[in-house]
């Protein structure tokens, strides 16, 4: 996913990882997406992202998705939901904002989070 990133982004791409348990955490740059994604990540033996509806707003991009993986410790397979949402700027991704919870990335993207999925 960096390797395609690199060709668009913004010179000031920044990623942040949004939760519920704290702050966000922001980084800058293609290393800073690959440190918080491998961060992000860290915890699962198996990680993959299952993308369920992409939404365009404007200049922003959505996508809602379902995050599978199996715990390192214990073995322990854990389903949650899972939204993105990709700011461009100029034709480049100037923004990318991973949240745990779908409704607030739709509110972020400024979009009504009780509108009818397309699933």
């Amino acid at each position: 996913m960096a390797g395609l990133l690199q060709d668009n982004i913004h010179p000031d791409f920044v990623t942040l990882m949004v939760s519920d348990s704290g702050p966000p955490q922001e980084s800058g740059g293609i290393e800073g997406f690959k440190e918080l994604l491998s961060d992000w990540i860290s915890p699962y033996e198996t990680f993959r992202l299952e993308i369920e509806e992409a939404i365009v707003k404007e200049d922003k991009l959505v996508f809602l998705a379902r995050q599978v993986a199996t715990t390192k410790h214990g073995g322990v397979e854990v389903e949650t939901e899972s939204a993105s949402v990709w700011w461009l700027k100029d034709g480049l991704i100037s923004q990318a904002v991973f949240y745990l919870d779908q409704r607030s990335a739709l509110k972020a993207a400024g979009l009504d989070p009780d509108r009818p999925s397309r699933r």
